[in-house]
């Protein structure tokens, strides 16, 4: 009796709260409750006033359905015989009476690409046939409908390896269309977002889709995980869009619309896994933040919202559903105890009241084993190998300095990328090497590591007038090219590195600089390598005389030949 009661209070003061800011309220609920759980599909129905809850993962992956009235302020079992097969992180939306699930992971790993519709008013599931090309089997996309729209997104995702297309199935015709990368799209390209999963996701109208965060990790690519990435797509244009940083770093975030006031939209993130192996310092956000986009200035500002109470404990992979007053959230894992919650919360507020909610800072500080295995595979190679390369190339023949230089360089290049190539290892969740940046840095590793075992084994330098010995030779010929061929590719690796670690453009430009200056200073010393070059270099540059390399064969000839000059004098 109570618990009706709290219900209906809890009612009456959303009718009669003043509007000006982002609260938080708890929604009693009486009776049965849906077993605790994280990564379902929710949607709110406003005609009928009720609250829908399907799967999701409690322990065991579940396919139940309960429905919550919030005029009763009791749930409701709504399981039957005909539904979908249980599954977690799914794609969902409510259009008309209808809540639509699709994609999703069941037990033993079965990914799902199948539609199915949930009709609110007769309780009831029936599976949607539908025709185009849908995405392939997947779980931990994004997506959802925008209200009023008859467009159900589904974006990125998982299943043995991480997509990076986006789908939109029109509901009103059950057809799917590709929207974005029919096959012809490289998951690490820096102008649209990389292969992810577990991001969140929310439609701001019937043209625009926001993603944020997720992991880009294992799955047969490489990149943070958790990420601080988000972008907007616009499917009229089938373009993506970066939007500038401001959150933290997250996975299985929750996101969703706020209703809008004369046209304005906001877009609120909450919550999520900040912290993992990967990540080393970051600044977590507090139970009472929440961030806000603006998606039509494609800015993020963090808010702070208040209670009637509580605030909801923090979470991750909870449900979001707009309504006409606010957000309603449910379940997901609370991140401080790993405990499973089953519990309804609102967020009160429109658009116009989140920019009224006090503001935040954006996250100041992130650091993960990513960044760290950047820096010293660039400091590793990038400067200490590929200099010490340099030297021994372009300054052998000048006395012995060089050789105690380019040992230096060497050995403490091979330390530091050493490191750096078991950050990476660190820094990737699984399938280490099944993709274009891991295999290249297994090769380049081992290439580099061979390099001191090979010093240890080169053959003696002959004496002056002596001849070169084959093994000598041998080596010199493996030596010198193996290192050439390690340093060539790491150069290429870490090219690749900046793109998989979502650097930042400055970033991208200092660091193409800099290979570009590597490269025109071998290609200069190079040229001055060859004996016409020189001379007519030095008509025009301070370059001292060179004395060209004679090799030990050469130098016996010539001995040899003035031999044959003294005699003949004689």
């Amino acid at each position: 009796m109570w618990r009706t009661l709290a219900a209906f209070t809890w009612c009456i003061y959303l009718a009669v709260r003043p509007v000006g800011a982002l609260e938080w309220s708890s929604v009693p609920a009486s009776g049965a409750l849906p077993s605790a759980r994280r990564d379902m599909a929710v949607g709110y129905f406003q005609t009928q006033n009720k609250l829908v809850v399907f799967g999701g993962k409690g322990g065991p992956i579940t396919d139940d359905t309960w429905v919550f009235d919030f005029v009763a302020g009791s749930w409701s079992d709504e399981s039957k015989a005909t539904r979908p097969g249980a599954r977690f992180s799914m794609v969902y939306g409510v259009v008309g009476n209808h809540l639509y699930v699709t994609t999703g992971e069941g037990p033993g790993k079965i990914f799902y690409n199948d539609v199915w519709r949930f009709d609110v008013t007769s309780n009831t599931w029936s599976p949607v046939s539908t025709t185009g090309t849908p995405p392939r089997t997947r779980y931990g996309a994004a997506g959802g409908v925008y209200p009023g729209s008859t467009l159900l997104y589904v974006s990125l995702g998982f299943a043995g390896e991480r997509f990076f297309d986006t789908f939109v199935l029109d509901t009103s015709s059950n057809q799917w269309s590709t929207r974005f990368c029919e096959g012809n799209c490289h998951p690490s390209a820096p102008t649209y977002p990389h292969a992810r999963c577990l991001h969140s996701g929310s439609v701001v109208d019937a043209d625009r889709l926001v993603i944020y965060g997720g992991c880009l990790s294992g799955g047969e690519t490489g990149g943070p995980c958790p990420s601080g990435d988000s972008w907007i797509f616009r499917n009229s244009e089938q373009e993506w869009t970066r939007l500038p940083d401001c959150a933290s770093p997250r996975t299985y975030s929750s996101m969703a619309l706020l209703p809008e006031v004369n046209g304005q939209k906001r877009i609120v993130l909450y919550g999520g896994i900040e912290k993992n192996r990967q990540v080393i310092q970051t600044t977590e956000s507090p139970a009472d933040t929440v961030v806000v986009l603006d998606p039509d200035s494609m800015t993020w500002t963090t808010r702070i919202t208040t209670a009637s109470g509580s605030f909801p404990a923090k979470r991750a992979s909870a449900a979001m559903a707009p309504s006409s007053s606010g957000l309603y959230l449910f379940g997901g894992i609370n991140t401080e105890t790993n405990a499973l919650q089953n519990d309804i919360w609102f967020l009160a507020g429109n658009s116009t009241s989140a920019d009224q909610a006090a503001a935040g800072e954006c996250v100041p500080i992130f650091t993960n084993f990513l960044l760290v295995h950047g820096l010293l595979m660039f400091f590793g190679w990038g400067v200490f190998l590929v200099w010490g390369t340099f030297i021994a190339r372009y300054f052998s023949s000048s006395g012995t300095t060089w050789f105690l230089l380019h040992r230096i360089f060497q050995v403490s290049g091979l330390v530091l990328s050493f490191l750096g190539f078991v950050l990476g290892i660190v820094s990737v969740q699984f399938d280490h090497f099944k993709f274009a940046h891991g295999a290249i840095g297994i090769i380049v590793m081992l290439l580099g590591i061979s390099q001191p075992f090979n010093a240890l084994a080169r053959p003696h330098r002959p004496s002056e007038g002596e001849k070169t010995p084959l093994k000598r030779r041998i080596w010199e010929l493996f030596h010198h090219n193996i290192g050439r061929v390690a340093v060539a590719l790491a150069l290429i690796n870490i090219s690749l590195g900046v793109f998989l670690a979502l650097a930042h453009m400055a970033v991208w430009a200092l660091w193409f600089v800099y290979l570009i200056v590597v490269i025109l200073v071998f290609v200069f010393f190079e040229l001055l390598k060859i004996q016409v070059v020189h001379e007519k270099l030095a008509a025009i540059l301070p370059l001292k005389t060179k004395e060209y390399p004679v090799s030990n064969e050469q130098k016996m000839e010539n001995v040899a030949k003035a031999d044959e000059s003294q005699q003949g004098e004689k």
